[in-house]
C-alpha cells in the first residue's frame, strides 16, 4: 500500500533535513544545540500537500517545569515563529509539494530557507540568559494567553521566586471577576505553581 501525500512529504522533508542535524522527533524537527537546548522544526500542512514552516527553540529547563505543573506539552517550542515571518523580501508562506509528483527540489527549497533564514533566528534564541532578559523587558513579545505563565516560568528559572509571584499576583487580579476557559486555567496553574515553588 502506498504511503499517503502527507507521509510521502513528511519523508521528502527528513530526507532533505538529514544533512542538517534536524532528526524527526514525533511531529517535530529537533536538532541538538548542548546543554539541555534543541532548535525545533514544525510543519503545518494544509489539505494534503502544503507545508507551512514554523521554527523555534526547545529548552529542556522549561520542559521539566512545565512537567512539574502538569502543563504543555514535551517538546514544543518555549519560542517560535512562521519561517515566512522571517523572510524580509518575498517572503514564502506555504511550500506546495504535487501529489505523486518528485518531492526533492521542493524540500530542498524549503530546507533551504530554513538554513538561511529560520537557523539565524533559532542561533539568537537558543541561549536562555539572553532570551530570558529580552522576555522579561518586553513580555508583549509573548501572546497574551501565554505571557503570564512563561514570565513566570522565567522567573523561577532565574532563581527569584518573588519576581514570579509578583507576575501571577498580577495576573490574577487581572482575571479575577473573569469566568472563561483562560481565567480558570490560569488560577489553576497559580495554584499548582506557587505550591511547587513557594516564596
Amino acid at each position: 500500500m502506498r504511503p499517503s501525500p502527507k507521509t510521502d512529504v513528511l519523508m521528502a522533508l527528513d530526507t532533505a533535513l538529514r544533512s542538517t542535524g534536524f532528526v524527526r522527533r514525533g511531529h517535530a524537527w529537533l536538532q541538538d544545540r548542548g546543554d539541555g537546548v534543541a532548535g525545533w522544526l514544525g510543519f503545518g500542512l494544509a489539505g494534503s500537500v502544503e507545508v507551512s514552516p514554523l521554527v523555534g527553540v526547545c529548552f529542556q529547563r522549561y520542559d521539566e517545569v512545565c512537567r512539574t505543573l502538569g502543563v504543555g506539552i514535551p517538546t514544543t517550542p518555549f519560542i517560535s515563529t512562521p519561517l515566512g515571518h522571517l523572510m524580509a523580501d518575498k517572503p514564502i508562506w506555504k511550500w506546495t509539494f504535487e501529489p505523486g509528483g518528485d518531492h526533492t527540489p521542493v524540500a530542498a527549497s524549503l530546507v533551504a530557507a530554513v538554513l538561511k533564514h529560520g537557523k539565524p533566528y533559532i542561533d539568537k534564541h537558543a541561549k536562555w540568559d539572553a532570551l530570558a532578559r529580552e522576555l522579561v523587558a518586553k513580555p508583549e513579545s509573548l501572546l497574551d494567553f501565554e505571557r503570564a505563565r512563561k514570565l513566570a516560568i522565567i522567573h523561577v528559572l532565574n532563581g527569584n521566586a518573588g519576581a514570579a509571584g509578583e507576575v501571577l499576583k498580577k495576573e490574577r487580579e487581572r482575571v479575577a471577576d473573569s469566568r472563561d476557559a483562560y481565567a480558570r486555567s490560569y488560577r489553576a496553574f497559580a495554584h499548582r505553581f506557587e505550591i511547587a515553588f513557594p516564596r
